[in-house]
């Protein structure tokens, strides 16, 4: 999303430069998400289905262990 001012990016995600860009670009993600059918994860049928056939319960090891990541402070820019 380019709301017409120059950001830098990390990771893929623009890091706002004053409060106006910041508060633009929530409404944006906001009224993007508003559109979706399905807005919720644990109502993913995809993931429903991905839980009960192989990673077995939430928050359980197979789980903690696939898709959670670990904390490593980072240098600020």
């Amino acid at each position: 999303m380019n709301l017409g001012v120059p950001v830098r990016k990390s990771g893929g995600q623009p890091i706002p430069t004053n409060d106006e860009i910041r508060k633009k670009r929530i409404e944006a993600i906001y009224a993007e998400d508003m559109d979706k059918p399905l807005r919720m994860s644990h109502e993913n049928p995809e993931v429903t289905q991905i839980y009960k056939e192989f990673l077995v319960k939430p928050l359980g090891e197979k789980s903690h262990h696939l898709l959670h990541t670990k904390y490593r402070k980072r240098n600020r820019y």
